[in-house]
């Protein structure tokens, strides 16, 4: 797609020459391209004068404790050549308080008097809750924490694939068909992570993606993945693997070009721009959108219409104020990381010089070094002989390493957080100092992070709205079926129970007079069997629930987790304190304790005789929200 110089001798003029109207969309995006790798490639005071590139490859080797093991005077062999690789220990004690628990974004609805629905904005934090946990989600979150730890800038991408795949069925008459479904494992919502060199962007000093004027995502895959994705495309007859088409900006004509870096493979480029509302891929540099060039609408929209860029950046710390990169937590523990290392591997050399000590003799002409061993005696003919040591004892190499050590530590995770006992002559106040300084640097690392969750979860809502909400083909019932997701193991009112929403179109326009209503909530308590009820059932209009705007707003102390020990103290100080103050629901706060020690049992441990009949439980809490879900707007 993109090349500075190319030497017309040695290319052929490609099949591929399209139109003037895709030429010059081509030549946008591969300006665009010819930007972003000029950016990456190109070295930044910010980066300590190294490329995005160099400076991820920098870090990573001091995430993975490299040791370079080439020794090519035999003289040198000796020496020792590890590393005490305390940067990684602690990058990844790190990674364990990072991912301790999966950062969900909260949502808030508002209907167009910006007033807030706080029904509607629990369902979507449901919804929001089930996409991350019936997706890829989960484990690629714990993959972009691990990548911030050394990488200049990771990126999540938010993606929903409807994926096809060839299955064989046996007809009634034994005669085996071939038939199309969908793939269900590689479809619904998905959350690839990207590295720093496979998403290209323009301006290195905005932050903001949806800001950037084109980004670019860029992968390399095996021609089959890509044909099985894009022959249906006119243009695919020209994609060859391992051969670019790239545009000369002097003649303007397409020449292949062997690219013997990339050879069996395939470049897929999706190009993003915003400001136009233009959604175009590249397969080798070969144009795969639509004939007519104005009409590639971006494919990732807002409930209100509104195109998005459908990628966040992730890093560990912002660099300034302006610059599009982070600072890595290796990068900024890399140089105390590399002082120490060098500082050991001296230490570890004079203590082997220490152990087999090179002697000085004098008055010996012959000795051997084999006597020397624990115990041994020598003696010597001459009575002027001795042997002295060549060096002296040193002890200070230590000292030092612990002063390293120490700077280490107060850049990351202390010692306690990790796990460790203090030592028993430190104080307890220093300790507890320690560890409050450990937690604000974990929490500032998080508020970085925290940011990028609320931008992906804004691109979530995105996809729970104009996907999930919207009505399926059922093929066995032969109609429409709207969606129902259920959520396992939720604790509401101190039962363990499941949540199942459930988008109902029966509440589209509906208006419930106070009588329907109730009637309605009475049903609803018979179908979950209430009170021994498992699952909690929450109705929702899914055109109300499309139509609201949703705030997306994540704190870092959310993503931290929670101290149990603490919490159970503080509930039942709070139960001793709150037990006989009439203003206080005794049930609840007796259930709130019983969680803190056995959660989701609540409901067991509780006398039978606090149960209350199905008339008065129309008071109940979720009965109130599912009264909320009953009684829609017109919409």
């Amino acid at each position: 797609m993109y090349t500075e110089y190319i030497d017309k001798r040695t290319h052929n003029i490609s099949d591929y020459q399209p139109s003037s109207e895709v030429m010059e969309l081509t030549k946008t995006f591969r300006d665009a391209f010819g930007k972003g790798y000029e950016i990456l490639n190109r070295t930044w005071p910010e980066l300590n004068n190294y490329s995005f590139i160099e400076r991820e490859n920098k870090d990573q080797r001091t995430f993975n404790a490299f040791v370079d093991e080439s020794i090519e005077d035999p003289n040198e062999a000796w020496k020792w050549k590890g590393t005490r690789s305390l940067a990684r220990d602690k990058a990844i004690d790190m990674h364990a308080h990072m991912t301790s628990v999966l950062a969900v974004p909260m949502a808030f609805a508002q209907n167009e008097a910006q007033e807030e629905d706080r029904q509607y904005s629990n369902y979507m934090r449901d919804v929001l809750e089930w996409m991350a946990v019936n997706s890829e989600y989960r484990e690629n979150y714990v993959k972009i924490m691990l990548g911030v730890l050394y990488s200049p800038i990771k990126w999540l991408g938010a993606e929903w694939v409807e994926a096809y795949t060839k299955i064989k069925e046996r007809d009634d008459d034994g005669t085996l068909t071939t038939k199309e479904v969908l793939d269900e494992e590689l479809s619904g919502f998905r959350a690839p992570v990207y590295s720093v060199d496979q998403v290209l962007f323009t301006n290195v000093y905005e932050q903001n993606v949806q800001r950037q004027y084109i980004i670019i995502k860029r992968q390399y895959k095996p021609y089959a993945d890509v044909e099985r994705r894009w022959s249906w495309h006119d243009n695919f007859i020209y994609v060859k693997p391992g051969i670019r088409t790239v545009c000369s900006s002097d003649d303007n004509l397409f020449y292949d070009i062997k690219d013997d870096a990339h050879d069996g493979l395939v470049e897929e480029a999706t190009g993003y721009c915003r400001q136009t509302d233009t959604e175009v891929t590249f397969l080798n540099g070969i144009y795969m959108g639509d004939p007519k060039a104005d009409a590639n609408a971006m494919s990732h929209r807002d409930n209100f219409n509104l195109p998005k860029v459908p990628l966040t950046s992730f890093g560990y710390r912002l660099l300034n104020e302006h610059f599009f990169g982070y600072k890595s937590l290796t990068n900024e523990t890399g140089w105390d990381d590399s002082l120490l290392n060098a500082m050991y591997e001296n230490v570890m050399n004079r203590e082997f010089l220490d152990v087999n000590m090179p002697m000085a003799l004098y008055g010996v002409e012959d000795f051997s070094s084999a006597v020397v061993y624990p115990g041994a005696t020598v003696a010597f003919e001459n009575p002027d002989a001795k042997a002295e040591p060549l060096l002296p004892r040193n002890t200070a190499g230590w000292q030092a390493m612990d002063k390293i050590e120490d700077s280490i530590k107060g850049k990351s995770i202390s010692d306690t957080m990790s796990g460790n006992l203090p030592q028993a002559t430190q104080k307890a106040y220093s300790v507890a100092r320690a560890e409050q300084n450990a937690k604000t640097i974990l929490r500032g690392a998080l508020r970085s992070i925290s940011i990028s969750v609320m931008k992906y979860g804004d691109l979530m809502k995105d996809i729970a709205v104009q996907h999930l909400t919207v009505a399926q083909w059922d093929e066995i019932i032969g109609a429409e079926k709207y969606r129902t997701l259920i959520l396992k193991d939720q604790l509401v009112d101190g039962k363990q129970i499941s949540k199942r929403l459930v988008f109902d179109d029966a509440l589209i326009g509906k208006r419930m007079s106070e009588k329907d209503k109730e009637k309605a909530q009475l049903k609803m308590l018979t179908d979950v069997g209430w009170p021994k009820h498992k699952e909690h059932v929450y109705k929702i209009n899914p055109h109300v629930f499309s139509k609201l705007k949703y705030l997306i707003r994540i704190e870092p102390d959310e993503m931290l987790e929670k101290n149990q020990a603490f919490e159970k103290a503080i509930n039942e100080r709070m139960y001793a304190l709150l037990r006989q103050d009439p203003l206080v629901s005794g049930e609840a706060l007796v259930r709130k304790l019983l969680n803190s020690n056995y959660r989701g049992e609540a409901d067991e441990l509780m006398a039978r005789d606090q149960k209350l009949p199905i008339q008065q439980g129309m008071s109940n809490v979720t009965v109130q929200q599912n009264t909320k879900a009953l009684n829609p707007e017109l919409m």
